[in-house]
């Protein structure tokens, strides 16, 4: 979960990163179709 920081930083720049991972499949695709290698 997200939550806000309590104080600005210093320098007024943000550290945060954030990961996305995401795939495309093809039509009528389901969830025993995808695999931890794709």
């Amino acid at each position: 979960t997200m939550q806000a920081q309590r104080e600005a930083p210093p320098d007024m720049q943000c550290k945060d990163k954030f990961l996305i991972q995401s795939v495309v499949t093809t039509d009528g695709a389901t969830q025993k179709d995808i695999t931890p290698e794709m």
